[in-house]
């Protein structure tokens, strides 16, 4: 009797922990936290042609630290308490830049996912500087404050008392600050934060999380091409940044009909998971329309890279699609019944699976008319 009593004391564990697993992964974009990007308006380019998450150490980056101290932490690639993968580390004092990009689309997209020791940084001097500039510049002489090209400084400054976002352009006229925006106690300690930066013609918008930090209509107003360089000054240390990704935006009409599928790479899971990440609001919010506005039952199909074996990513890409479907029904109302849901796995890539870009265009979710 008591043997039976405790086997069903344990299942009853077992099922309540599972069903708090389930709940908490079901319900992590729609926290109160993350559901304050349901208004976020940052729309994230469609075809990836840089990107790293430091998987494979530094090979794509050029790091050139300035004035090296003993007593701090050189950059390099380093792991933190709070998220798992590979991040880099910056210089205190330094430039990164990729090696093999030369110059940037018209339109572009810049993500990342950055976390600050900020118990170590300061408000004093930069944080760090996104500089995109004229491509003419000598990236290995580039100097934030004396440098001539045409460009934008973004600059993204966390700190514990203080985080602010800071626009400048300098060129030959001289130092102009373009806006700046200051939030205290705006960094949230031990919490990865994701910067996003869009530039559409002269228009550049810039976000720390869901917020709008900067918006500039004529932020990048030269008619030139561009690249760019990232740049650290800091007075105090510690910041790191991963999931690098820079993107050209093209269009891409949200229809769904005989003719037309509506495919976006811009819903993004955590690794190996079906957990969706808030930042994916805005391609779930243009999925949404293309879905309201066409007629009969649209099937949802999940794709990956090959990264894991055939059978695990065509798991995978099923959870996946089942996790965008429960989505769309439980925020847009989609009826449920309109939605049926396909995993493909690796199995239809659409780009190279030899290289980090190819591998991060074809993890994408794609909708389908039956």
């Amino acid at each position: 009797m008591q043997s039976n009593m405790l086997k069903l004391f344990l299942t009853l564990i077992i099922v309540s922990i599972g069903s708090l697993s389930l709940y908490a992964q079901d319900d992590d974009i729609n926290s109160a936290e993350n559901k304050a990007y349901s208004n976020f308006d940052f729309v994230a380019g469609t075809k990836t042609f840089f990107y790293d998450d430091f998987s494979s150490g530094l090979s794509k980056w050029k790091i050139i630290e300035h004035d090296p101290s003993d007593d701090v932490v050189p950059p390099g690639i380093k792991k933190i308490a709070t998220s798992t993968g590979n991040w880099l580390k910056t210089p205190k004092r330094g430039i990164l830049y990729p090696l093999n990009l030369k110059t940037l689309p018209h339109n572009f997209t810049i993500e990342f996912d950055m976390w600050a020791d900020a118990e170590k940084m300061s408000e004093m001097e930069s944080g760090l500087i996104v500089s995109i500039v004229g491509s003419k510049v000598n990236k290995n002489e580039y100097s934030t404050a004396f440098d001539e090209n045409p460009q934008i400084q973004i600059d993204i400054h966390p700190s514990e008392a203080l985080l602010y976002c800071l626009a400048t352009k300098e060129n030959y006229d001289g130092e102009r600050i373009l806006d700046r925006k200051d939030i205290r106690n705006g960094w949230k300690k031990g919490k990865v934060h994701r910067i996003s930066i869009s530039r559409m013609g002269t228009h550049i918008k810039v976000y720390v999380g869901e917020k709008k930090f900067l918006d500039l209509p004529n932020g990048l107003p030269m008619k030139t091409n561009y690249t760019f360089i990232l740049a650290t000054n800091m007075w105090g240390d510690g910041l790191y940044f991963t999931n690098f990704k820079v993107a050209e935006v093209e269009t891409v009409e949200a229809k769904i009909d005989d003719k037309n599928n509506f495919v976006t790479n811009a819903i993004y899971f955590n690794t190996n998971a079906s957990v969706i990440r808030p930042e994916s609001w805005p391609a779930l919010n243009l999925a949404a329309k293309a879905i309201k506005s066409s007629q009969g039952t649209i099937k949802i199909i999940g794709h990956t890279d090959s990264d894991g074996s055939d059978a695990s990513n065509l798991t995978l890409s099923q959870k996946r699609a089942e996790a965008v479907k429960s989505f769309l029904v439980k925020n847009f109302g989609i009826d449920p019944s309109r939605l049926v849901t396909e995993g493909a796995g690796e199995s239809r890539p659409i780009d190279t699976n030899n290289t980090a870009e190819g591998k991060a265009n074809n993890r994408r979710v794609e909708f389908k008319k039956q």
